[in-house]
């Protein structure tokens, strides 16, 4: 659900906070609201989520999600800090906190416990694993750096990791759409995401395996601002394409920042 993003030689106004406001949609059936935020000096950064249902969804899991990370910008790369999360989904409550002594994360809560319902993830494939918001903000902050989004990453959100490659598709005009406020060229961003551990113990492991794909537009929504994904689809396999798109972006705080 979480859609669901630093860089050395920032300039002084990437620091400002950069508010992002989203709409996820399946067969254009509106599924959930997102807020994203993001924040970076030449040292720091942070980023923060917010999430809820929309419509039929709303009727069915009436969900409810939150993150947040705050983190170091060290060369080409991101190390965490400390990141948390919060989800309510069904009237059932889920939370992770996780902690990065030396560039390591370390789970220390979880609701449920992980091994509740998933196999271990082992600790050897821990260090460098980054979460989700971070890995997000990484690609965002290297397109504004570079005009480019080739990388890889391993994203641990403190139940499941997972391997993920993106790379540079060229860029690509996205039409006027009277549901993004984005239109114009944008770099495109293919991933291929590939769970690695975590596996959900009553299910078949290789259907967990298998790869899944998304495709981001990377652009600047804001004057001068940095390129930040003003769309991004998700295959979900058989029940078709979620497509997320840019509803506004503005420097205005939002609880979702944290």
């Amino acid at each position: 659900m979480l859609l669901v993003l630093l860089l050395v030689g920032a300039s002084a106004r990437n620091a400002e906070l950069t508010v992002l406001h989203y709409t996820a949609r399946l067969h254009g059936v509106p599924l959930l609201d997102v807020t994203l935020c993001l924040a970076w000096t030449d040292a720091t950064y942070q980023a923060g989520i917010s999430a809820r249902t929309l419509g039929l969804a709303e009727i069915l899991a009436h969900a409810r999600a939150t993150g947040h990370v705050e983190g170091l910008v060290v060369g080409n790369r991101v190390i965490p800090k400390t990141y948390a999360e919060h989800s309510r989904l069904s009237g059932e409550d889920y939370a992770i906190a996780i902690d990065y002594p030396a560039g390591v994360p370390v789970l220390r809560s979880a609701i449920p416990p992980q091994e509740k319902y998933r196999l271990p993830v082992p600790q050897a494939d821990l260090p460098g694993a980054i979460d989700g918001l971070s890995a997000v903000t990484l690609e965002s902050l290297i397109a504004t750096r570079t005009g480019a989004c080739e990388g890889r990453a391993v994203v641990y959100d403190g139940r499941q990791l997972r391997s993920t490659t993106t790379s540079a598709a060229g860029t690509e005009t996205l039409a006027r759409n009277p549901r993004s406020m984005f239109a114009g060229p944008a770099l495109r961003c293919d991933t291929v995401s590939t769970m690695r551990a975590g596996y959900l113990k009553d299910h078949a492991i290789e259907p967990q395996a298998k790869p899944h794909r998304s495709t981001a537009w990377l652009a600047a929504a804001l004057p001068g601002g940095p390129k930040i994904p003003v769309r991004v689809l998700f295959d979900a396999d058989f029940i078709g394409d979620i497509i997320v798109d840019l509803d506004a972006a503005n420097h205005t705080p939002s609880p979702a920042c944290g």
